[in-house]
């Protein structure tokens, strides 16, 4: 099956590319579109800083990883201990459904139950039975009919452990990653988040730039030739989608209200809206590539399919351009070499809000 929609990534927007039977790349789209200002926008750059606390945030979180536990034979239950539990509930004497359970591990501490279930069985040893008095919390999510009803649970205490964190040491971390040493490891956290951060930063900024240069042009109207099809590919891709899910026992009503539709109109007016969001982004972008003189070559789509080969395991570029649709690679190319052009050609301020202010308050001073 085709890819439906290839994430096109451009700037973090909806660009994306959809599988084609024709290929629209070269269309002439000054018709539709009236570009706005494209160069000279500002935007901000996003703070990329890795702190102390966010390494330490990821190194706690592997050596939490490591952590075992061990059973506890010589005490009571203490909060935060792991306690094994049988159970049973009852409402006015009767066992109500989702109220047994044999063998259950619970924290103490975990709020996985319900308000005083895990504090009362604190103080208590391994074998006790402890009837538990209570009452479901109101509302309650998990089964609005239990909201505000008095419960009485029977617990059995089956087993007490622990959880055991070991020390971080140069020798935890030689034996767990590919570093020597807590500060190499540490090193390369920062390196990656830094890398991450950076990665993100310019993401954000091309996308704040981009949605400016979208909200700057103006659509006139689109091709309905073109809306049609890719609305009709859109949506028979979804019923296929959608048909997958009925061997997990999942009808097509109900995969339409997972993905936030009440019915198939609701459905097509989604698509339709989609569809024109991504063609108004590629109209757009296509504009500006051909007032600048932006151009994709035929041997940057060759190494660009020999990459995807490579990637995805191919065996012939037509599989290639089978799954991700006859424009995809011309497009993702020719995006990032627009948003390369507009990113050279915008301006850098602490805060787009502070600046569009100023203009304001300049302007009406100027009056």
């Amino acid at each position: 099956m085709k890819k439906r929609i290839g994430a096109l990534l451009l700037a973090g927007t909806l660009l994306l590319s959809m599988t084609g039977c024709g290929n629209d790349k070269a269309k002439d789209y000054s018709k539709y579109v009236e570009l706005g200002e494209y160069k000279g926008i500002e935007y901000t750059v996003a703070d990329a800083t890795v702190t102390d606390e966010e390494v330490k945030a990821q190194v706690d979180s592997f050596v939490a990883g490591l952590a075992t536990t061990e059973e506890v034979k010589d005490r009571a239950v203490k909060d935060g201990d792991i306690v094994n539990i049988d159970f049973v509930g009852t409402m006015n004497g009767e066992e109500f459904e989702g109220g047994y359970s044999e063998g259950h591990d619970l924290t103490i501490g975990s709020n996985s139950f319900i308000d005083g279930f895990e504090s009362g069985l604190i103080g208590h040893e391994i074998g006790e039975k402890v009837s538990l008095d209570l009452k479901f919390p109101d509302p309650y999510q998990n089964n609005p009919d239990y909201a505000g009803k008095d419960v009485t649970f029977d617990v059995t205490i089956n087993s007490i452990s622990i959880k055991v964190t070991p020390d971080l040491t140069d020798a935890l971390v030689k034996e767990n990653t590919d570093y020597d040493t807590v500060k190499a490891y540490e090193d390369s956290i920062r390196k990656n988040l830094e890398e991450t951060k950076k990665s993100e930063a310019e993401t954000q900024a091309q996308a704040d730039i981009f949605n400016q240069v979208v909200k700057n042009s103006k659509v006139n109207g689109f091709d309905e030739a073109e809306v049609k099809r890719l609305v009709d590919e859109e949506y028979k891709g979804f019923k296929e989608t959608a048909s997958s899910y009925e061997q997990y026992g999942y009808g097509y009503e109900d995969v339409l209200k997972a993905n936030g539709y009440e019915n198939e109109d609701d459905l097509m007016k989604g698509i339709t809206e989609y569809i024109k969001n991504y063609l108004t982004q590629k109209m757009i972008l296509y504009m500006i590539a051909d007032k600048e003189g932006i151009t994709v070559t035929g041997e940057e789509v060759e190494a660009k399919v020999q990459e995807y080969m490579t990637m995805y395991g191919a065996k012939t570029e037509e599989e290639v351009y089978e799954y991700f649709g006859d424009d995809y690679i011309e497009l993702s190319l020719m995006s990032e070499k627009v948003m390369k052009f507009l990113k050279e050609n915008a301006v850098v301020v602490d805060s787009v809000e502070e600046t569009t202010e100023a203009a304001e308050e300049a302007s009406t001073q100027a009056e």
